[in-house]
């Protein structure tokens, strides 16, 4: 340690701080790099028209273009690399025990990059809290809360949480393989009126909601045979109950990932109509009459 900061090292080290080479070669570096980096920017939006991705590709390539420059410039700007090394190896240990938690964050950085467990847009549920992401940078993701993990509205608040917690937390996500929700609507029906007609009507409604879905249509056309894990289940189906003096139909169906709440809304909507047009289904009072 004592060895870098000898009188020799630190001669040289401000001779080359102030040489016009030294100041030179670093700018041809910066200059080449921020070339390449604007290049491969040009050609990566060409192709890629999502913003959430244009804006994780330009994340990830500055961070790559700053890990190239510090490799190339330590050679310019440091004396010696031997001694600058055994200068690290003492105190490094020390280093990283004090800047533990910066260091976790950046981990869970990587393995967010790597494996991915939720990208910008994804609606996540990570502890307590709800949201949609909107950035991931190197020590922290931030997300829009809503105040539901299905169908929530925003809050207008953003929440920041370190990415540490990605090793400390359960994350429940909806996208990719399991981009739908399931979804269940309870309705009482009069059991001396048609329950079967009413059963078809909220299968038929939902049927063909769920095909008219925007968001529905681009999830399917985006996936293929081999990763679509939830091909079996997208049929709604309506499970009939007896509790009481009540007839309780049960609609499951599945929903687009962050279109529970509109889905729902619609199908509602076009089961009202649909019972004020037939007179043959009746809901069932709030309190059934007590038999004289």
């Amino acid at each position: 340690m004592l060895e870098f900061f000898s009188p020799q090292n630190l001669n040289a080290l401000w001779t080359r701080l102030t040489s016009g080479h030294a100041f030179m070669a670093t700018g041809i570096v910066l200059l080449m790099l921020l070339l390449l980096r604007t290049v491969i920017l040009r050609i990566a939006y060409r192709n890629i028209e999502d913003k959430f991705v244009r804006l994780r590709y330009k994340r990830t390539l500055s961070y790559i273009i700053v890990v190239i420059a510090l490799f190339l410039l330590l050679p310019i700007w440091l004396p010696s690399i031997r001694n600058i090394a055994t200068f690290l190896g003492i105190f490094g240990a020390g280093f990283l025990i004090v800047t533990r938690d910066l260091w976790v964050c950046v981990g869970g950085w990587a393995y967010i990059m790597i494996r991915r467990p939720y990208v910008i847009g994804d609606r996540i549920q990570i502890g307590n809290i709800s949201g949609d992401v909107i950035d991931i940078r190197l020590m922290e993701t931030s997300i829009m809360e809503v105040s539901g993990t299905e169908g929530g509205l925003t809050t207008g608040r953003i929440i920041y949480f370190p990415n540490a917690k990605v090793f400390s937390e359960i994350i429940a996500t909806t996208r990719l393989n399991a981009g739908h929700t399931y979804q269940e609507l309870h309705v009482q029906i009069d059991p001396a009126s048609d329950w079967e007609a009413a059963a078809a009507l909220l299968e038929k409604i939902t049927r063909t909601e769920y095909a008219t879905s925007l968001a529905a249509r681009e999830q399917l056309a985006s996936e293929d045979e081999e990763t679509d894990l939830l091909s079996g289940y997208r049929e709604p189906r309506v499970l009939a109950e007896l509790k009481g003096a009540l007839v309780i139909l049960h609609l499951q169906f599945m929903a687009p990932a962050g279109q529970a709440a509109n889905l729902t809304d619609r199908i509602w909507r076009q089961f009202l109509i649909g019972v004020r047009q037939n007179p043959t289904i009746r809901f069932a009072p709030e309190k059934p009459e007590k038999p004289a």
